[in-house]
């Protein structure tokens, strides 16, 4: 370990200890997404270890900036006890030789002036994209059972992976909090700006989701059909933009580093390949260990032209001339870093015995439509719009359940019987969801909504999802993308 430049690197990093600002390349937002509110009401209080996961780029160093910065203006806490550190960085990789154990020792020593087992004061510890450190769990074990004052906040891109190493050594010591990116009421947020919508817009998905439930409750959509329409009618002038921003969001997807490009889709198409590659190339490489990552830039492709598509693992492995078995290990990897994800077929249909085929989706559209190289208005009114709308349909509806299921469940289905099919089916305790894109025929949509009821009779009503129309039909409600979006 060099002391001298290790510290001069960390001095670096921390500016806020001399009294500057958290640096713009940490935070580099002032619009807070939920998740920082729940953090800083409710994760920054306890000892548990606050873990943030989610895909590369979505915002995670971000949120900790955001955190530090209020901790520091609003908390009034005492700016030299938040160290950050970001794991992978080379500078401090190159001077030391653990740096976990060095950064903190030179911390505690030359900065704070205290030592861990005497403080003052509780120490906020953030450690940015901790899968990097080898044994990470292990080490922060040592310093949690020993040292009460410790409160660390890490971040990771590898859900799976640091839900694995954390069950071998912090089993009840980690509290793990999922950020992904945005959604469709977000990134409205972001590009209009939090202070220029209307109390109508900004309080939308509470409402909405309030009516919801009371609709799932009673067995009855009319009253989120009555909310919906009154919603309609209250942002009736903001309707144009929103519908507008609705469709960059379509075409560019949910990523934070896309929205700074605006209108310019062949910059943003460029930003989210670069990102994409770098997940591929260096994070499933590091974490899985794979041979042949080209193979998964690949395999994404074909995904991508499918999304929403049952997976067919025969024409997958013929296609890039690898085993059917390593197709699906590079599936797993996929989405084990929250690039892809997959629904099965409902449990309960009497189809299921005869057909187990998932299907599988991009997780964010913006990632589906830059691996094609199709980012422009014109995928909108083409062959791509129906795969488009159902894989944001599909993801947002991921997350209506998490929320239904008391932030429990993410996880939704879809339903056939042979002749039809039903895209999303979300599973509740006292009711089934049948949830069906309008992106061809109105009439094989309502079809399929019915023969579910038919033979689920849990199901009481369903969705179908339409460009414009909001109406009920035989206890289906039509409900125009932007509504759903907003109610997710």
């Amino acid at each position: 370990m060099d002391s001298n430049k290790l510290g001069a690197a960390l001095a670096s990093i921390n500016t806020w200890w001399a009294g500057g600002e958290i640096p713009v390349r940490i935070k580099k937002a002032e619009t807070k997404r939920k998740l920082f509110y729940d953090l800083s009401q409710n994760g920054l209080q306890n000892k548990n270890i606050c873990c943030i996961t989610g895909p590369r780029q979505v915002g995670k160093t971000t949120l900790m900036g955001q955190l530090m910065d209020y901790q520091i203006k609003q908390v009034k806490i005492d700016p030299k006890r938040i160290i950050y550190l970001p794991i992978d960085n080379e500078l401090l990789l190159l001077n030391s030789d653990n740096v976990l154990i060095d950064c903190l020792k030179i911390y505690f020593d030359y900065v704070l002036g205290e030592s861990p087992q005497s403080l003052k004061s509780k120490v906020y510890i953030y450690l940015d994209e901790i899968q990097s450190l080898e044994n990470w769990s292990k080490q922060l074990k040592s310093y949690y059972d020993v040292y009460g004052d410790l409160k660390f906040i890490i971040s990771g891109s590898s859900q799976t992976k640091l839900y694995g190493d954390a069950s071998e050594s912090l089993v009840g010591r980690v509290e793990f909090r999922l950020l992904l990116p945005f959604k469709f009421t977000e990134f409205f947020e972001f590009s209009m700006g939090q202070n220029k919508l209307s109390k109508d817009i900004k309080f939308s998905t509470k409402n909405l989701r309030d009516a919801l439930q009371t609709s799932i409750k009673n067995n009855d959509p009319t009253q989120i059909y009555k909310k919906l329409t009154s919603l309609q009618i209250q942002i009736a002038s903001e309707l144009p933009n929103l519908k507008k921003t609705l469709d960059v969001y379509l075409i560019k997807g949910g990523y934070p580093g896309a929205l700074e490009f605006g209108e310019n889709y062949d910059r943003a198409l460029e930003r989210i390949r670069t990102d994409l590659e770098l997940t591929v190339f260096k994070d499933i490489h590091k974490i899985f260990n794979t041979r042949n990552t080209a193979d998964i830039m690949q395999l994404l492709v074909l995904l991508a032209s499918s999304s929403g598509q049952k997976i067919n693992y025969t024409k997958l492995s013929s296609t890039l001339g690898i085993d059917r078995r390593v197709v699906s290990d590079y599936l797993s990897y996929t989405n084990r870093v929250y690039l892809t994800a997959e629904s099965q077929i409902y449990k309960n249909s009497k189809y299921r015995q005869a057909e187990k085929m998932n299907k599988a989706y991009l997780i964010d559209v913006g990632h589906r439509n830059a691996l094609l190289g199709r980012m422009s208005p014109e995928i909108l009114t083409g062959s791509d719009s129906g795969l488009i709308i159902q894989t944001v349909v599909f993801n947002h509806a991921s997350r209506l359940r998490f929320f239904l299921s008391n932030h429990t469940e993410y996880e939704v289905y879809y339903w056939e019987d042979g002749t039809t099919e039903v895209d999303v089916v979300i599973d509740l305790p006292i009711s089934l969801m049948p949830v069906e894109v309008k992106s061809k025929s109105g009439e094989k949509a309502i079809g399929a909504i019915k023969r579910f009821m038919e033979e689920h009779k849990k199901s009481k009503w369903g969705i179908i999802v339409t460009r414009d129309d909001l109406k009920i039909e035989d206890n289906i409600l039509f409900i125009p993308i932007w509504a759903f979006l907003l109610m997710c």
